[in-house]
């Protein structure tokens, strides 16, 4: 039974993941534009021909796609691939008269997206990372609101291990951490996180021993370790300690905590990103830190099956477990498809934010056989990453050879 549900929530827990994600992120794009009166010409989740479609009062068009692994709201006049081109400005005359007559719109109500000054167009650009930033947090906010979050009296060092980095920077076991790369620490899982990103650069921890608070630093050394829960492979940094926790508890927040923890989780993974994408550019790590949709996918299935083949445990346990994986993870997910939007490369919404500033400052538009040209070169530098993103999955997927 427990193998059926399994199959049965593959690759459907992905796609939720991936669908949820890219709703929101679209839907900042589209309220903002919205908002300044710009037509929307269409809301499309997933790529292709249409799965299913409406068209409503204002005459978007709503579009579910036959592939959905990503999407777009597209504006009138707005130019996002190289094949676009800018609509008849008289469609939109003509749809705001069918407004006017309450007959159902043949073409999008608004002004064209290119009537939108350069700042409002940032703005709308910005919407969507916002969004996905925002649902983070509220996301975080809840379940601190409503779980709580772990707290301990104290971490303590339980044990180092012999010949480790903890050992040469002077760690003893009984002391307390209190600090750990700058964050304050409430469990041991802060004293990881501190860690497991920094392979091979230092990392500062203070520590208390008896009345005396010392810093130490200690250089974590990249170790391959084996997540079987997870049942994946990966390289993390170690600096030899174990750790314990003295007198942990759940620790209720009130509304407006709760709020600061959603702004803190949220900056905290926004902060893990950018350490990932600076050791990446650096060469201190390589692109098996990152993961595109095969990953994604992989991931949910395997967390889905964390939780569905348990045994000894009741299916409504199960279920709600799962769902509060699933919720976490669409939290995290959302952060990284908002952070990833803003690389200033063409075609994402980092590139759109370059060229809105560019004409804010200098007070001309960029001449469209310029954007056309950033377009094409984006698009395909999206495309190769996408497909070394996804070698990369598929290699750690199957255990090949890279």
């Amino acid at each position: 039974m427990n193998d059926v549900l399994s199959v049965l929530f593959w690759p459907l827990s992905g796609l939720i993941l991936i669908s949820v994600v890219i709703t929101v992120h679209e839907l900042g794009h589209y309220w903002v534009g919205r908002f300044f009166g710009a037509a929307v010409e269409s809301f499309s989740i997933g790529f292709g021909k249409s799965i299913v479609e409406r068209t409503d009062n204002r005459g978007t068009r709503w579009r579910v796609n036959w592939l959905p692994l990503g999407g777009f709201v597209k504006f009138v006049g707005e130019l996002q691939a190289p094949t676009d081109t800018r609509e008849d400005l008289h469609t939109v005359v003509e749809a705001q008269g069918a407004k006017t007559r309450k007959a159902k719109p043949a073409f999008p109500v608004g002004r064209p997206y290119t009537e939108l000054n350069p700042w409002q167009r940032l703005a709308v650009t910005l919407g969507g990372p916002a969004a996905n930033f925002i649902f983070a947090i509220v996301v975080f906010a809840s379940l601190g609101f409503a779980l709580g979050v772990p707290q301990a009296k104290e971490v303590v060092v339980a044990e180092v291990v012999a010949g480790s980095p903890a050992e040469a920077a002077g760690f003893q076991a009984g002391d307390v951490v209190i600090e750990a790369g700058g964050k304050t620490v409430t469990t041991r899982d802060d004293v990881t996180r501190a860690t497991v990103l920094m392979a091979g650069e230092a990392v500062s921890y203070k520590i208390l021993r008896g009345a005396e608070t010392l810093t130490l630093i200690a250089t974590p050394r990249e170790t391959v370790e084996r997540n079987e829960a997870l049942d994946v492979t990966e390289k993390v940094g170690k600096v030899g300690l174990a750790m314990s926790h003295r007198d942990i508890s759940m620790r209720s927040l009130n509304p407006i905590e709760a709020i600061g923890y959603g702004v803190s989780a949220t900056g905290d993974a926004i902060g893990a990103t950018v350490n990932v994408l600076r050791r990446l550019f650096t060469g201190k790590d390589g692109l098996d830190k990152l993961s595109g949709p095969v990953g994604i996918f992989s991931l949910a299935d395997k967390v889905t099956d964390l939780h569905m083949k348990q045994p000894d445990v009741s299916l409504q346990d199960r279920l709600g477990g799962l769902m509060l994986s699933w919720i976490q993870l669409t939290a995290l997910l959302s952060i990284g498809v908002g952070f990833f939007n803003l690389l200033p490369i063409p075609v994402l919404d980092g590139g759109a934010a370059v060229l809105c500033i560019a004409e804010g400052v200098t007070g001309k538009e960029i001449p469209e056989k310029v954007q056309r040209i950033g377009l094409t070169i984006g698009l395909a530098c999206l495309a190769s990453f996408a497909l070394l993103v996804t070698w990369q999955d598929l290699a750690r997927q199957f255990g090949w050879s890279l």
